[in-house]
């Protein structure tokens, strides 16, 4: 399969009339930058001891960059984001330098990464960015440097929402004016960044690159290395301008894509640094509760082969992705890959689509909060700690008492009887950030009691979102529904009025402790 990609990329390549771009890579005093890798999305060239490189390309993509070696920044801004791209006509060529600056020696590194914000300008969306998005970023961003932490934020895709680009008039460029953060920004494109006026993978991506630069790149930062990768083909038929196509995509990675990866990590010479892959589609299957199994590792199918095969010489990888607006935490077998795949920053999205509009759900379907993630690389092994807007930071749990519990409308479910024989006296813990190599543990009076890891729905949600909906008239489909997710930890405790302690212990070693007190009433967040 890699072979092919290959193939298929050498041949397309040929097929293109290549033009040459040369230029350099210097420091703001004009010091050659040497071995910085600069990329035309499909080839990778080193700079030499000068800071010259030179590339022959078909620049059907239109750009090159570079990836800024390890200590190192690009001086451009735009705004907020780092400029580390450089326009290219197909028709000639050109010239295209790039001025970095050093970074401090000591400077240690954070990664915020926010996933799903889907801003369309309807509902209070774009308010909510301003009001609750960006300051909420601003003070982990102000926290991080008050520890003397240089904060990166990096976006995972779906910044926008591509059916509302025209008839709200917003699109990425309006988005990048309200996403005032105080800090460089890497975005990652997702499906809803595509131009709805263009069919194609790259015709609908054309305005993301206008706009926002790349869609696929790398650059390295705390002893680190990372890769943002577009796996969103988005095909768009019987899209053209001034007409919306279908919008329809699929996960994947084009040969293109593919070919540029490959040739992307074979310059990380430390296969056992810490490498992060950003991207917006899940990459892994989806985790399984106790007793399920899992056919296949690998939810991409278009490129999750070559993907693995890539990979397979480096053993510290952290892949961050969203698109499912719901946490799913997920290793490979061997532990070698990481996929963290985290809740929308909007919540529950697809509610909004209902008519008259209503504003974003705090919750996503699995029972996970809106937020964020922070990535601290400052201690050489990167740690990462999800966080909710507005929420307590050690609010990484909900715990309910499945007595109290009670949902009479069975055509939505049946898990939540009242007086349910199977939830007697049962404690379900709900624990959004749980992984493989982290531990769920409760307590009955100090006694442990036998935990189990089950696949289920949160109650909390049906009680907020989907039954005020029904009874609001709304039709509920399957978007409108909780997911029934795998980081559910259940128990039976002895007597029903007794306190229950749920502890919760990270990959880390940190624990997370939250008492219900029995009988409990279903909590408010």
């Amino acid at each position: 399969m890699k072979l092919f990609a290959l193939a298929f990329c050498a041949a397309l390549s040929s097929s293109i009339s290549a033009a040459t771009v040369l230029g350099t890579v210097r420091t703001i005093s004009g010091e050659p930058v040497a071995g910085a890798a600069v990329s035309d999305g499909h080839k990778v060239v080193l700079t030499d001891s000068t800071g010259k490189y030179i590339i022959t390309s078909p620049l059907d993509l239109g750009y090159v960059f570079v990836s800024a070696p390890d200590g190192y920044e690009p001086v451009e801004r735009i705004g907020n984001r780092a400029k580390f791209w450089r326009h290219v006509h197909q028709s000639n060529g050109g010239s295209a330098d790039f001025v970095l600056r050093h970074l401090p020696q000591d400077s240690a590194v954070a990664i915020i990464t926010v996933a799903d914000m889907q801003i369309a300008n309807r509902a209070g969306d774009r308010e909510r960015l301003r009001d609750l998005y960006v300051p909420s970023l601003n003070r982990a961003i102000d926290s991080l440097r008050s520890k003397g932490i240089s904060p990166i934020i990096l976006t995972l895709g779906d910044q926008t929402c591509e059916y509302y680009w025209y008839d709200n008039t917003y699109t990425l460029a309006d988005f990048n004016a309200d996403f005032s953060v105080n800090a460089p920004v890497y975005h990652t494109m997702g499906n809803h960044d595509n131009d709805p006026y263009f069919a194609g993978d790259i015709p609908g991506a054309g305005t993301w690159h206008s706009v926002m630069g790349p869609s696929y790149y790398s650059f390295n930062r705390g002893d680190s290395h990372f890769i943002i990768l577009d796996n969103i083909i988005y095909t768009n038929e019987g899209g053209k301008p001034g007409q919306h196509g279908r919008r329809n995509y699929h996960t994947g990675m084009t040969a293109p894509q593919l070919e540029w990866l490959a040739n992307d990590l074979a310059t990380v010479s430390d296969k056992s640094a810490p490498l992060f892959i950003a991207m917006h589609g899940v990459l892994l299957t989806y985790p399984a509760a106790e007793g399920d199994s899992i056919k296949d590792v690998y939810r991409i199918k278009e490129g999750g082969a070559v993907i693995d095969s890539l990979l397979r010489p480096f053993s510290n990888v952290n892949v961050l992705s969203g698109h499912a607006h719901n946490s799913h935490f997920q290793h490979t077998p061997d532990g070698r890959i990481r996929e963290y795949n985290y809740a929308a920053a909007c919540g529950t999205w697809w509610p909004a689509k209902i008519k008259p509009a209503q504003s974003n759900f705090w919750m996503c379907g699995d029972g996970s909060p809106w937020g964020y993630a922070v990535w601290n690389l400052a201690n050489g092994q990167p740690t990462h700690r999800y966080q909710g807007f507005g929420m307590n930071p050690d609010y990484q749990m909900r715990v309910y008492d499945l007595n109290k519990i009670a949902i009479t409308d069975t055509a939505l479910t049946k898990a939540y009887l009242p007086d349910s024989e199977a939830n007697r006296n049962a404690v379900l813990a709900n624990v959004w950030a749980y992984e493989p190599g982290c531990s769920v543990k409760m307590f009955e009076n100090g006694q442990e009691l036998k935990v189990t890891r089950v696949k289920a729905q949160d109650p909390l949600h049906f009680m907020l979102r989907a039954i005020p909906l029904k009874a609001a008239g709304v039709a509920i489909n399957k978007a409108l529904m909780p997911e029934a997710t795998a980081h559910m930890f259940r128990a039976t405790a002895s007597h029903p009025d007794t306190p229950v302690t749920v502890e919760f212990t990270d990959r880390y070693g940190y624990t997370f402790t939250t008492t219900l007190q029995r009988p409990a009433t279903l909590p408010l967040q």
